[in-house]
């Protein structure tokens, strides 16, 4: 039974009651197929008995009336003619009984004895009525008691088939009943042996698959509480199947665990659980590098006990945030942890309440090296923008002065030099601006303005600027004939499409043109700026755009800080809008931005 499947055992307990259906059934069917036979002999016997008695019964009618027609001097022609008639009645019955015992041999000669003997009665008959006639009494006496012999003779033979068939009919009911209580017997025993079969069975495999069930509800018990599982289970059933399915998923499960754990005490981040009552519960091993707290000392403490006492309640009021809108994505927040010794550290947290287990999972990222490059970036903003910016500017105007001819007239040689001066100053001012464009941005500082004005009116100005710079390089600038009002920041469209122009001038050859047009989409707005330049690889045009990125074109010119398109894609979101190039390399470029005509809303980008 062990070596059975589960699904071959839970058959076996079907098959065998149907077996032993099937062997009551055949033995009830050949029962009724011996009943039948039985009832079809005793039938015929019954039949046999009810002949023999009839013709008993015309033997006897036949005697009365002849002993009646002697007594009546053998006058009586009415009572003569019931005597043939009874003989006629019993011949018929005899042919009849001869035909009906055919097969039976006994039955067959006593029939043809009878048959004899009634032949012979009825001829000594027909010599016994003229001998009486003719008043030979002798001949009368001889005749009639011979007639008296056979008729006695024919009625002891019929009487003794009589007996004989009723004999049989006690036989065959009393075999009947024998085989009765046989068949009712052996129908109990296989009944009772069917079910005490069948109830071993089911008894043995209840027990089994009870038994393997409790050892598999043990391991469950055990994996969970995270004991050894017990020996494995011995067979081939599915239950066995099951159990080494089992113990495969807990070697894989264990494995995982080891890993986590792994994880969790080698991760430079602080990861630890907090119950209901904001304490921790557990807590990873970098606590001890990150706080200088050992995972002991702060299970059962509050989160409160390691914050700065200036954020305990908007660090409260967060991790309670998370507990209540279990379901919703929470957003980090950052708080100063106080170390063992007293210093503090900046912390990311990001936080996950689990329903299940009433808890708050907790990763604490230490950000105090990013705050101080943020202050150190803010301060280094600050020395740009008033201790280098201003300086830059004043010199930019003492040279503008000075090539003017407000302080006397200068050399040419002189003259060369205050302009490649100027030149380097004016781009030193412009890396300024970009770098202090990027802080604004990254800050959220930058406060965009927008109104509804004309975007033609904006591109002449941003052309209007470079105007020096494309006659320089003997570019002409064309601008569209029909105009739109957008709602925008114009200014830094302004910046947007200068800095698009400029660079579209930079690297177009001389004599050619550089296309400025638009065009409305659906309530969007888009502007393009085409050149007759080198083209961008199309490896590099989705890097264009991030900040201190050159095409190679831009390397080789080396021009520019690498900041302008990333502000000019910065100032586009701002908007709502998109932006991007499409390029043949070798066949120029076309840069393009798409913004909404009006600000109705909130967007997340052009279609």
């Amino acid at each position: 039974m062990q070596k059975l499947k589960l699904s071959h055992q839970l058959l076996l307990l079907v098959i065998i009651p149907v077996v032993f259906e099937l062997i009551i059934g055949f033995m009830l069917y050949s029962s009724l197929q011996t009943s039948g036979d039985e009832l079809k002999r005793e039938a015929h016997s019954r039949l046999l008995l009810k002949k023999a008695n009839a013709l008993r019964s015309e033997f006897l009618w036949a005697y009365q009336v002849g002993n009646e027609f002697v007594f009546s001097q053998c006058t009586d022609q009415n009572l003569l003619n019931q005597y043939f008639k009874h003989v006629w009645a019993a011949t018929k019955l005899i042919s009849e009984l001869k035909e009906f015992c055919h097969g039976d041999e006994v039955a067959s000669q006593k029939v043809a004895e009878i048959e004899v003997l009634t032949k012979r009665a009825n001829s000594n008959t027909q010599k016994f009525l003229p001998a009486f006639k003719e008043g030979n009494m002798f001949a009368f006496m001889q005749y009639g008691g011979a007639m008296k012999r056979d008729a006695f003779r024919a009625g002891e033979i019929l009487n003794g088939m009589i007996q004989t068939q009723l004999q049989k009919l006690d036989e065959v009911a009393e075999k009947k009943s024998k085989e009765r209580e046989e068949q009712g017997r052996l129908v109990l025993i296989l009944v009772l042996a069917t079910g005490a079969v069948i109830s071993g069975i089911a008894l043995s495999l209840s027990l089994r698959i009870s038994r393997r069930f409790d050892v598999l509800i043990d391991n469950a018990q055990r994996l969970a509480a995270g004991r050894e599982l017990n020996p494995p289970l011995q067979g081939q059933s599915e239950l066995e199947v099951l159990d080494l399915e089992f113990r495969r998923m807990s070697q894989e499960l264990e494995t995982t665990l080891r890993k986590q754990r792994a994880i969790v005490d080698y991760a430079a981040d602080v990861i630890c659980s907090l119950n209901n009552a904001l304490a921790f519960s557990e807590v990873s091993t970098a606590a001890l590098s990150v706080w200088g707290y050992d995972s002991d000392e702060l299970m059962g403490k509050r989160i409160a006990s390691i914050v700065h006492d200036d954020d305990v309640d908007r660090t409260t009021k967060a991790l309670e945030a998370a507990q209540r809108d279990s379901f919703e994505p929470q957003e980090s927040f950052e708080n100063r942890v106080v170390r063992k010794d007293g210093t503090i550290i900046d912390t990311r947290w990001s936080v996950r309440y689990v329903e299940q287990e009433k808890t708050l999972v907790c990763v604490a990222h230490d950000i105090s090296q990013r705050k101080q490059l943020e202050r150190m970036k803010q301060e280094f903003v600050a020395i740009v923008s008033h201790d280098l910016r201003s300086p830059l500017t004043s010199i930019n105007m003492r040279l503008g002065t000075l090539a003017g001819g407000m302080h006397g007239d200068l050399p040419e040689a002189a003259l060369r030099i205050i302009s490649t001066i100027e030149g380097s100053v004016a781009r030193l001012i412009g890396l300024i601006n970009d770098l202090l464009d990027v802080e604004k941005l990254e800050s959220g500082a930058w406060d965009m303005r927008f109104e509804e004005k004309s975007i033609l009116r904006t591109m002449e100005i941003a052309a209007d600027s470079l105007l020096a710079l494309a006659d320089k390089k003997r570019v002409e600038i064309v601008l569209p004939s029909t105009d739109e009002k957008v709602s925008a920041d114009h200014e830094r469209l302004t910046q947007v499409i200068s800095n698009l122009i400029s660079n579209a001038i930079k690297f177009s050859p001389e004599d050619s043109r550089v296309i400025v047009d638009h065009e409305i989409e659906d309530g969007w707005l888009l502007v393009r700026v085409s050149d007759n330049g080198p083209g961008i690889l199309e490896e590099e045009r989705t890097l264009v755009f991030d900040r201190f990125r050159q095409s190679k074109r831009d390397r080789d010119k080396k021009t520019g800080s690498g900041l302008g398109l990333a502000i000019c894609a910065a100032i586009i979101k701002e908007h709502g809008g998109t932006i991007g190039v499409d390029s043949n390399n070798g066949n120029g470029s076309q840069f393009w931005f798409r913004i909404p005509l009006a600000r109705t809303g909130d967007h997340t980008g052009a279609p």
